[in-house]
């Protein structure tokens, strides 16, 4: 589809995505690029620093165009037993994961970096079923690890 939004938001920036949402103008873009390049933070964490996007709306669009949703695990409550037992705690930590849901053959996991493949297929393989990644910040999943483990 020529004008499929998911494809249009995986060839943009996510400082142009913002700014063609308003977020942000030329001049704020430069002097968040500027920060970016003399810092180690991430372009969404200077964009938040700053004060020109939350994170939650930082994460939402970093995930689509990921193909990966957001995902706020904090909104799931408590995590049931049943559904932590597919991942040790101490993988959950490591890896900066927390699984919180199971439909049938699929166990959805929020992650900080669900594009690793390489842990998707790891924890695959231990939980004996397909791994469905979300994106979520490394403060949701700590708070969620150590409410439920």
């Amino acid at each position: 589809m020529k004008n499929d939004p998911k494809e249009i938001l995986k060839q943009k920036r996510l400082g142009e995505i913002l700014k063609s949402l308003d977020f942000i103008d030329d001049e704020e873009l430069k002097k968040v690029l500027e920060k970016h390049k003399n810092s180690d933070m991430k372009i969404g964490e200077v964009l938040s620093s700053m004060g020109f996007a939350d994170r939650e709306v930082i994460l939402s669009i970093v995930g689509k165009q990921m193909g990966h949703p957001y995902i706020k695990v904090s909104e799931y409550g408590n995590i049931p037993g049943e559904i932590l037992r597919y991942v040790p705690e101490v993988t959950a930590r490591n890896n900066m994961m927390i699984p919180f849901d199971r439909e049938t053959d699929r166990l959805k996991v929020a992650m900080s970096d669900p594009q690793s493949e390489e842990v998707r297929a790891a924890l695959s393989i231990l939980s004996g079923l397909e791994v469905e990644a979300y994106l979520t910040s490394e403060d949701e999943i700590l708070t969620a690890i150590n409410k439920n483990y």
